[in-house]
């Protein structure tokens, strides 16, 4: 998070000793390690505050929902299913059959053929 490396952090506890002295040096790290924790309880109680909130709008929006849904008139003249009939063929058009008979008439002619 900081990228701190072992020279920097030499440096660091070098500087604290040097500055806080030796013997009030446990002291200030167990108060700096306390400061940290409460921090961290801090943040931790901020973030669940922030899901909490987070959840209740997201409830609501599906209750909403749900009851927009639940207040949907059901009438007979809009009760027609979605599916769209196929459209019939048109009348000049050849059915399966029929455009079968004339590919098996286009072969015969050419077995036919002229006669040596």
């Amino acid at each position: 998070m900081f990228d701190i490396g072992m020279f920097e952090m030499f440096v660091i506890v070098v500087l604290a000793i040097i500055v806080v002295g030796p013997r009030d040096l446990p002291k200030m790290l167990r108060t700096v390690g306390q400061m940290v924790r409460k921090v961290k309880e801090l943040g931790q109680e901020f973030q669940t505050g922030i899901k909490q909130i987070a959840d209740e709008v997201e409830l609501e929006e599906v209750t909403r929902k749900l009851n927009e849904a639940g207040n949907i008139p059901l009438e007979p003249e809009n009760t027609k299913p979605d599916i769209v009939e196929e459209e019939e063929e048109p009348a000049n058009s050849d059915t399966g059959k029929e455009a079968a008979e004339k590919v098996a008439a286009a072969d015969n002619d050419d077995v036919k053929g002229p006669v040596s």
